[in-house]
């Protein structure tokens, strides 16, 4: 913010209040002064008095703003009556109008007022400016967002909303953690015919067996010892809408059978129930796991793999398409820095050049959870490599600072075992944090410290 008085007194007072308040705040005294500040700081909001002995009057000093600083709100202060005053400062572009004597609650009000606004208008700035893939109607319905300019990711979204327009099709989402599957779904059931109904995700690898058939199917009252009460399953939430099946390579082999034939028949029966129950839903899945050699394995039932894969879509791995790297750097220090009410910094061209080169292992979600960590360190002017967690080696790849060594092997199993001791390396055993790092829910992480024997005394050791 930008306080523009005559008055000295009036300007500390404001930018004492204004800085508790989490502001950032200039003082000027005078004109001059208030257009240094604007040529060398990104102001959001000026508050302008009319009136300043020896000077330009305000109408001229915003009109001046206005047509050099266009991305500048003016809130004007004026201790005259007229109303002639207050009509041509809106006329010329202000966007609020304060009288003297005025009280500290008025000036926060008439901030709060424009604060929204502009906050708003960075945000439209944002999906315009940073290669959103998606319509603005569709980012507000998903309330998420699909950032890139790369003829790859372009022609997934491309994918996803032609398959779309099918209501009924079953659609399989492949990709690593990290890329955005379950974004992706949430476009093809927002681009739909199914919009106005639930959209249900499923973590399949999170669910305990004994309680699976229950969650999926639903049960009867008394159809068990804990069932105290008539439950709906997924199938019948998701009735109408569409049912999203997240890592569905890892649902139990003998889950597969009943869930293929609810998907044949489009009925299910709750336990301990005697009627079947009619369900018009869509079935999307997502795994980053290869299913061919899990059905070679016997893992996966080949009938149900046929069932849910109608289509298609692989999202490639970020470090597939590094042009991508800049539009989402961009877009997250834009949108956490909006969120965090703070003045978004200079991004180091060297930074998104060694970002570029980078292998991404968790993706893009990797690459916002660097960027919140950076916007923490960073000296308040400009992100640098510095910022970021990360050395450069002189190899042309950025290499994190954790204790780890480069995957020798594609075997799944010993990646997936290296990768989660990685993460609870990085975050110290909090398995939080890790699995937020690698992109699972909690429950799905302690399946799989399970599944994999990891000792958490000696990962953190």
């Amino acid at each position: 913010m930008l306080v523009l008085d005559d008055e000295t007194k009036i300007t500390e007072q404001l930018n004492k209040q204004l800085s508790r308040k989490g502001f950032l705040v200039f003082e000027a005294n005078n004109s001059k002064n208030a257009f240094r500040i604007l040529d060398t700081q990104k102001i959001d909001i000026a508050l302008l008095d009319f009136m300043i002995p020896h000077d330009l009057n305000g109408i001229d000093i915003l009109k001046r703003i206005k047509k050099d600083y266009p991305a500048t709100e003016v809130i004007m202060v004026s201790g005259q009556e007229d109303i002639d005053i207050v009509i041509e400062a809106q006329r010329q572009g202000a966007i609020d109008f304060v009288r003297k004597p005025f009280s500290l609650s008025e000036i926060f009000f008439a901030i709060e007022r424009t604060g929204k606004y502009v906050q708003l208008l960075h945000q439209l700035k944002s999906v315009e400016n940073q290669k959103s893939l998606i319509s603005r109607e569709l980012e507000n319905s998903i309330q998420r967002d699909f950032i890139g300019i790369s003829p790859k990711i372009r022609n997934v979204v491309d994918m996803a909303i032609k398959v779309a327009q099918d209501k009924d099709a079953s659609v399989l989402i492949t990709g690593e953690n990290g890329t955005g599957k379950e974004i992706l779904a949430r476009i093809i059931h927002y681009a739909s015919e199914r919009k106005k109904q639930v959209f249900v995700p499923v973590n399949s690898s999170a669910i305990p067996d004994t309680l699976i058939e229950s969650e999926f199917f639903g049960h009867k009252k008394g159809a068990f010892t804990d069932a105290k009460e008539d439950k709906k399953g997924f199938f019948e939430m998701a009735n109408g809408g569409t049912l999203f099946l997240d890592e569905i390579a890892d649902m139990p082999f003998s889950l597969q059978s009943k869930l293929l034939r609810a998907m044949e028949e489009r009925k299910i029966k709750p336990i301990g129930g005697t009627k079947e129950i009619n369900v018009d839903i869509r079935i999307i899945s997502a795994t980053n796991k290869n299913i061919d050699i899990l059905i070679e394995d016997e893992k996966f039932r080949m009938d149900l793999y046929h069932r849910i894969n109608t289509f298609i879509i692989d999202i490639p791995p970020l470090r597939k398409r590094p042009e991508d790297v800049e539009p989402l750097l961009l877009h997250f220090v834009s949108d956490l820095c909006t969120k965090k009410k703070k003045q978004a910094p200079k991004i180091d061209l060297e930074l998104i050049a060694q970002l570029q080169r980078y292998k991404f292992p968790g993706n893009v979600r990797e690459l916002r959870n660097m960027v919140e960590r950076a916007l923490i360190l960073y000296d308040g002017v400009q992100l640098t490599v510095d910022d970021f967690s990360m050395k450069f080696d002189g190899t042309q790849e950025l290499k994190p600072d954790a204790k780890t060594s480069a995957i020798e092997s594609f075997n799944l199993d010993e990646n997936e075992k290296y990768l989660i001791e990685s993460a609870l390396r990085e975050t110290a055993g909090n398995q939080i944090k890790a699995a937020d790092l690698l992109g699972l829910s909690r429950d799905a992480l302690k399946h799989r410290i399970k599944k994999h024997g990891i000792s958490m005394q000696k990962v953190v050791d």
